[in-house]
């Protein structure tokens, strides 16, 4: 699908159909009164004979509208005018490519851009249009297995706001196809997905952006080597083979010269081992590797975006199956860091994969470091599916990600780091246990990883809840990557216009 931006004369514009809008109580947007002047008050009277009613989501398909060169006009619901606000664009926009699909429409110009008229505005429009617009052809074609036959969308735009356009249309392109190889990978099957098929894609963003990004990847025999026994732990059951992608992006032109490490929990299938899962929606632990999708979706931005800033990225790829040789309750391990931990339950694994990766990437000496976690089902019960779990050791690394987060309405909630919880995981043979013993189980699990991060400024995203959806439409959302997206954005300073 392209997008475009121009300046149109709307009342001779040639294409399949112009997009405008109705408030409520019979008013039309600015486009809207231009092509019902041209069409000697066509629109005016039917919007007043009630065919739409201005509501968010309602819509008009009107074909051969008198003298105007378009094929078609879709009319759509914006409710009250001094209410309009970005959120209402999903509804908006779910309603309107619908439409537009059953209609076998190709070329579109979409008109509603005048709702937000001045440059800071039109930049999260038109970010918050296209992402609305992808994710809806997305699950067009992977839910509902049709063809799309959209092909063709123009923004028209004023002058004066061309160029915060323009950055956002270049942003949204970007943000969307890490979003998108996101999805894809999280939605592979286990058989093919597995961690050496992880290191693969990873290493194949070497070769396509060879001048930013250099892949190295770590097999169990260095893991080995570098004392990594909580990490290969976890791998033992599984003839799938742990493997680890270390990602670096560099630039030249360094805007920001802090080093960022973002880690991906890539469990490419977890049976939960010898503590087993039930049975029900097991099939669905396929997508316990999406922060290490999203970390890899995120790196494609950053290389398309040619981000001034120094990113290293870690896939943590590795495979939790029950057998003879996997870890075991009662099993006691020694980290990289040279902690050691009991071993409770095998189902609290990624906490074990982590905690080896944060202590492995000290040695790039980061400043920031966010690991992302499809990490606890007590999680999914505090937040439920809208908000993903937060924590973090540095207040400024909190506000930057909660700021992020309310840009892109991709929701976090911060929850509590505090020193109380981390009795909880003591234990009275090592250092630590992997859970804790007395609820607040996402907590615990953050506090555990918390434990071996303390050199840098570092935050934590528990996505468990909000990493994929169940059901009919069952599919990796994708998410955090807008989020991380414009996490860097912002620290790039590339959201100024």
């Amino acid at each position: 699908m392209k997008f475009f931006l121009k300046h149109f004369d709307l009342n001779a514009a040639k294409t399949d159909c112009i997009i405008i809008g109705v408030f409520k109580f019979c008013e039309l947007t600015s486009s809207a009164r231009i092509l019902d002047a041209q069409s000697n008050g066509y629109i005016t009277q039917l919007v007043q004979q009630g065919d739409i009613d201005g509501e968010i989501g309602t819509y008009l398909l009107l074909y051969d509208v008198p003298n105007v060169t378009s094929k078609r006009i879709l009319l759509v619901g914006c409710g009250e005018k001094n209410n309009f606000s970005l959120c209402f664009l999903t509804k908006i926009m779910k309603n309107t490519i619908q439409i537009l699909n059953k209609s076998s429409i190709q070329h579109v110009i979409f008109a509603l851009t005048e709702l937000s008229s001045h440059k800071d505005q039109i930049y999260w429009f038109i970010r918050k249009i296209i992402s609305d617009i992808q994710k809806e052809v997305f699950k067009i074609h992977t839910f509902f297995k049709k063809d799309i036959y959209l092909n063709y969308i123009a923004f028209n735009i004023n002058n004066n706001c061309f160029l915060s356009a323009q950055i956002a249309l270049k942003h949204s392109i970007a943000i969307n196809l890490g979003l998108t190889a996101a999805k894809k990978l999280s939605n592979l099957p286990p058989n093919i997905c597995n961690p050496l098929y992880l290191s693969l894609q990873a290493e194949k963003l070497s070769e396509k952006y060879k001048d930013h990004i250099k892949v190295k990847t770590i097999d169990m025999n260095k893991m080995k080597s570098l004392g990594m026994y909580a990490y290969l732990a976890v791998g033992n059951g599984s003839k799938n083979k742990p493997y680890m992608s270390v990602i670096q992006y560099n630039k030249t032109n360094i805007f920001n010269k802090k080093i960022i490490v973002l880690i991906g929990k890539g469990l490419t299938f977890d049976s939960g081992g010898i503590s087993i899962k039930p049975s029900q929606k097991m099939h669905e632990m396929k997508y316990d590797m999406c922060g290490a999708a999203a970390v890899y979706g995120t790196l494609i931005m950053a290389a398309e975006l040619n981000l001034p800033l120094n990113i290293i990225g870690v896939l943590a790829g590795c495979e939790n199956m029950p057998g003879g040789s996997s870890f075991r309750p009662g099993d006691v391990l020694t980290t990289m860091s040279g902690k050691t931990v009991e071993v409770l339950n095998t189902d609290a694994e990624g906490r074990l994969v982590l905690c080896d990766v944060l202590k492995y990437i000290e040695r790039f000496s980061p400043d920031i470091v966010i690991d992302v976690a499809t990490l606890t089902g007590a999680c999914v019960v505090a937040l439920g599916h809208y908000a993903t779990g937060l924590f973090s050791n540095n207040k400024d690394l909190l506000n930057d990600l909660k700021k992020a987060a309310q840009q892109t309405d991709d929701k976090v909630w911060q929850l509590p780091l505090l020193k109380e919880y981390e009795k909880d995981i003591n234990s009275n043979i090592a250092d630590f246990s992997n859970v804790g013993n007395q609820g607040a189980g996402a907590i615990t699990a953050a506090s555990f990883l918390s434990q071996f991060a303390k050199k840098y400024s570092w935050a934590h995203l528990d996505i468990a809840g909000t990493a994929w959806e169940s059901g009919k439409n069952k599919g990796s959302t994708g998410r955090p990557v807008e989020l991380l997206s414009q996490f860097l954005l912002n620290i790039s300073n590339l959201t100024k216009y």
